[in-house]
C-alpha cells in the first residue's frame, strides 16, 4: 500500500491563508490608502486623532490652529445660580486666551510622533487605536483675570449669610426656644474661582470649542456652623429654662416698667450644665432702676401756687422714694429663681430710724401725684391739695426768723398725726409746754398744727412774734386738714 504524502497540501493552505491577509490588507490599503499617503506626504493626522473633543483626523496643524483661532472667540461661558444667570463672559473675560504658536507646536511634534511610529500608523489603519492629543499648551490663563471676574461682588443676587441656630427668648411662653438656622448664599471666592477653573478646564480638554454652561455648586455656600440639633445648644436651652417664665412687672403707681424675660436671659451663664445669674448685671439694673425713680435726697423741681419753679436742694429733700438697692438685688434673684411672673414695687426704703413714712405715693417719676402741702414763708400762705384738688388754703404763722426759730424749707414726709398733743420745749424760763388740738409733724419738732391764742394769721407776725418753729394755722384750717391728710404726704415749705 503506497504511503500518503502530506505535505504538499498543509503547504497549499498557508497559501491560500497568506493570500486572504492580503486580500484584506489591499482592502484596507483601498480604504485608507489615501489617509496614509496624505499623513506620509502632506502631514495630516492619522484616522482616530483627537483634539479638544473633536475628530481631526486628516487635518493639518495648521488647519488646526485656523479652525480653533476662528472658533474660540465665540465660546460663552456661562454660570447660572438658583436657575437664573449670574456670571457670563467670552473665554478671554475668565483668563483664557488662545497661545496659537505654543499650540502651533504641539501639534507639529504630535504630527512628528506619529510618522516616527510604524506600529501606530498600522494600528491606526486597522482603525484600532484612538490618539487625543494634549490641548495643555493650546490656552494662556491669566488667574487675576479669573479673580476678577469670579467673585461675589459681580453676581446680581443679593448675598445673604448664613445664620447659626440660636436661642431666642420667647415672650408668648417666657421660655428660651431654639430660633433654627437658616442657610444663605455667601461662598468663598477663592474655592469658587478654583471650581470655575477646573470645570473650564475640562471642558475645554473634553467638549473642545463649545459654550460651557454651569451650575453653581450648592456645597460651596457657607453652611451655619450650629443646627436646631445641636447637643450642647439644646443641653444650654433646657438649663436657661429653669427660669422659664421668670418676668417682673414693676408698679410706679398706674404707670409700670418691665423686666423682661430677654433681659434676664441675658444675665443667665450655663456653667456644667446649670444656670448662673450674673449679679453684677442685676446690680447694674437696679442702679439704673434707682437713677430713673429715686426721689429722696435728689433735687426737686417743684413748681408753686403762684407758678413759679423752686429748686430744693437734695440735702433738704428728705421726701420721697429711695430704692435699697441691696434688698432689690435679693428680691430680683428670688422672682427669677421662682420662675413666674410677678407684679410688685420696687423694694424701697420705706420709714425713717422713727418707723415714720417717707413717702405717699407716686404716678411714675411724679411722687407727688398732686396731694401735698404747700407753705410759703415770705407769703405766710399755706395750701393743702389732694390728687391734684385744693381743700384748703390759709393764712399761717412759721417760725420766729428774729429769734432763730424760722420753720426749716425744704420737702419732708408727714411723720403721722395725733389728736389733742401737747407740744412741749424750751428750758428754764424759756420752757413751755401747749396743747393743741391737731398736731402733724414733718420736722424735727416742728409740725402743722392749731394756734387757738392767735386772732391773727399772715403778714409779718413771724417776725418778733412767730412760732417756735411749727406752722401755725385757724383751728379750723388745722381741722380740715387734719381730717383729710394722710402720714407720708408731702410738706413742701420755701422761702419764696
Amino acid at each position: 500500500m503506497a504511503k500518503r504524502r502530506y505535505g504538499k497540501k498543509h503547504s497549499g493552505g498557508m497559501k491560500i491563508a497568506l493570500l486572504i491577509v492580503l486580500a484584506l490588507v489591499l482592502v484596507l490599503a483601498g480604504a485608507e490608502g489615501v489617509l496614509l499617503y496624505r499623513h506620509k506626504h502632506d502631514g495630516r493626522f492619522l484616522k482616530g486623532t483627537y483634539f479638544l473633543g473633536e475628530d481631526v483626523s486628516g487635518q493639518t496643524p495648521e488647519d488646526l490652529v485656523k479652525k480653533v483661532t476662528a472658533s474660540a472667540q465665540s465660546v460663552r461661558i456661562t454660570l447660572n445660580e438658583s436657575g437664573s444667570e449670574a456670571l457670563n463672559g467670552s473665554l478671554s473675560d475668565f483668563g483664557y486666551t488662545l497661545d496659537a504658536d505654543s499650540m502651533k507646536q504641539a501639534l507639529e511634534k504630535a504630527m512628528e510622533q506619529q510618522k516616527a511610529s510604524w506600529f501606530d500608523i498600522a494600528v491606526a489603519l486597522l482603525g484600532r487605536k484612538v490618539t487625543t492629543l494634549d490641548a495643555g499648551t493650546t490656552w494662556k490663563f491669566d488667574e487675576q483675570t479669573l479673580k476678577n471676574k469670579v467673585t461675589a461682588a459681580n453676581f446680581p443676587a443679593e448675598r445673604v449669610a448664613s445664620k447659626d441656630a440660636a436661642l431666642v427668648s420667647d415672650e408668648k411662653t417666657l421660655s428660651m426656644v431654639i430660633q433654627p438656622e437658616t442657610v444663605g448664599n455667601t461662598f468663598d471666592d477663592a474655592k469658587l474661582q478654583s471650581w470655575m477653573k477646573e470645570q473650564i478646564d475640562g471642558s475645554l480638554n473634553k467638549n473642545g470649542l463649545k459654550n460651557i454652561t454651569l451650575d453653581f455648586p450648592k456645597e460651596l455656600y457657607i453652611l451655619p456652623s450650629v443646627s436646631s440639633t445641636d447637643e450642647a445648644l439644646v443641653s444650654e436651652m433646657n438649663a436657661l429654662n429653669t427660669y422659664a417664665g421668670a418676668e417682673i412687672t414693676y408698679d410706679f403707681g398706674s404707670e409700670t416698667e418691665v423686666l423682661d424675660h430677654k433681659t434676664i436671659m441675658s444675665w443667665v451663664t450655663v456653667k456644667d450644665g446649670k444656670a448662673v445669674l450674673d449679679e453684677d448685671a442685676i446690680a447694674d439694673f437696679v442702679t439704673s432702676l434707682a437713677g430713673k425713680y429715686n426721689t429722696r435726697y435728689h433735687v426737686r423741681k417743684f413748681t408753686t401756687t403762684g407758678g413759679e419753679e423752686i429748686t430744693i436742694p437734695e440735702e433738704k429733700n428728705e421726701y420721697g422714694y429711695r430704692i435699697n438697692a441691696d434688698d432689690e438685688a435679693a428680691q430680683i434673684k428670688k422672682d427669677i429663681t421662682s420662675g413666674s411672673a410677678v407684679e410688685r414695687e420696687p423694694v424701697y426704703y420705706k420709714t425713717n430710724s422713727y418707723d415714720n413714712p417717707l413717702y405717699l405715693k407716686r404716678e411714675g417719676t411724679d411722687d407727688l401725684a398732686g396731694t401735698y402741702v404747700e407753705v410759703s414763708i415770705r407769703k405766710q400762705h399755706v395750701w393743702f391739695y389732694q390728687d391734684g384738688e385744693l381743700v384748703v388754703e390759709s393764712d399761717c404763722v412759721t417760725g420766729d426768723v428774729t429769734k432763730d426759730h424760722g420753720t426749716e424749707t425744704g420737702a419732708f414726709p408727714l411723720a403721722f398725726k395725733k389728736q389733742d398733743y401737747t407740744l412741749t420745749g424750751g428750758n428754764g424760763n424759756g420752757a413751755y409746754a401747749t396743747p393743741v388740738k391737731w398736731w402733724m409733724p414733718f420736722f424735727e419738732g416742728q409740725g402743722l398744727h392749731d394756734a387757738s391764742w392767735r386772732s391773727k394769721f399772715g403778714g409779718l407776725i413771724y417776725k418778733g412774734n412767730g412760732s417756735h418753729g411749727c406752722v401755725n394755722l385757724p383751728a379750723s384750717v388745722a381741722e380740715k386738714i387734719y381730717n383729710n391728710i394722710e402720714p407720708g404726704t408731702c410738706i413742701i415749705i420755701y422761702d419764696d
